[in-house]
Order: C-alpha cells, then structure tokens, then sequence
C-alpha cells in the first residue's frame, strides 16, 4: 500500500476521530484515474517548474495566480506571495535532477517526490518537498515529517528540506533531538493500513 507524502502529513495531521474518513478518501483519490482538472494545485506546481528553470523572478506564479478562476485565486495569489519570500534561498543555485525515494512506515510505503531540486556550485544541494495547504502542521507532525524525510537512505547527495508554502517557512529534514519519532510514524502507517483493511 503506497500514498503520497502529502496525504500521510493530511492523515498524520488529522484527528483521531476525522482520520478513518480521511483514510478512504486518500485510498479511493489513489485508486482512481487522475484528471488533471481536479488536481487543485497543479498549476502552481508547474509555476514553480517554469520559474525555477527560467526566470527564477516568480512571474510565473503570478500570472498563474491572476489567471486562475475565483475559487482558486486567492489561494495562488498566498502562494505567489509567500514564494517571493522562501525562493531568494536558492538564488544563487541551479535546478538539480529530482528523483523519487519510497519509505515504509509500519507497512505502508510513502512516495517521497521533491517538488523541485537545487545545486550550489559547491556540490552541495537541497530537495524540496512543498506543502500548499492551508491546515497549519502540529508541531508534532512537522516533527514527524523531518524525521520522515531524514530516514531516506539514497545515494542522493540533496539534503531534503520541508517548505510550508503558506507560511513561508522553510525547515530541514532531521530527527528532533527531544524525541525519537520511528515508532509514532510506524503507529502511524499501522493505523493507516488497518482502517483500509477494516
């Protein structure tokens, strides 16, 4: 069984009693043909593709922000403003190759696809992973998250950092020094497997 890496942090940042719901929604959106017209945020996806590998001045996401229809615009135009304030970290690098990595969390495996990669002339790089929702992450989700994306054991030499868009924070991957959260995230995709198995 395999989700997203955004739908295990909407699982994981869920309440108990909202997540069996939740769970079969994530399961029957991953069971069925994707439409690209349902897909919410893909546009600004694909925004932040063309500014990294062109401008790199966030006209792209502008003009997608003022261009979307009224039940999105709002929403892209947070996202365009916040990018002004996270991309100037990667000024002065290049875009790098984005490879996808696989973590098993208690049974379920999470897909871990950065949604854009950047390279210093030094050799060292970094691999973003972007959050667009509006839900505000717990603190011991974020947690959860960096501990997640630092247990990944590629031959990459990207560092993995967590970028929450609306907030317009950007946060490395590492294991919190005050707790060790391996067994929170394999109770975690246990959970996630029972509900789909109940």
């Amino acid at each position: 069984m395999e989700i997203s890496l955004g739908s295990f942090i909407r699982f994981a940042n869920a309440s108990e009693r909202a997540r069996p719901r939740l769970a079969r929604q994530i399961a029957a959106q991953a069971n069925s043909e994707y439409n690209p017209a349902t897909d919410f945020w893909r546009p600004m996806r694909q925004a932040i593709h063309r500014d990294r590998k062109t401008s790199r001045d966030g006209e792209a996401l502008r003009a997608v922000a003022l261009a979307a229809p009224s039940f999105r615009r709002t929403h892209f135009e947070q996202i365009s403003n916040k990018w002004r304030d996270v991309s100037p970290r990667w000024r002065e690098a290049a875009a790098a190759r984005v490879a996808t990595d696989h973590v098993d969390v208690g049974g379920l495996t999470v897909r871990l696809r950065p949604l854009f990669a950047e390279e210093w002339g030094d050799g060292h790089g970094e691999a973003a992973h972007v959050w667009f929702n509006k839900a505000e992450l717990l603190p011991e989700t974020l947690d959860g998250v960096r501990a997640l994306l630092a247990s990944v054991e590629g031959d990459s030499d990207l560092e993995a950092v967590f970028v929450d868009m609306r907030r317009g924070a950007i946060v490395p991957a590492g294991a919190s020094a005050d707790a060790n959260y391996t067994q929170w995230l394999d109770d975690l995709g246990h959970e996630y497997v029972r509900l789909m198995d109940d």
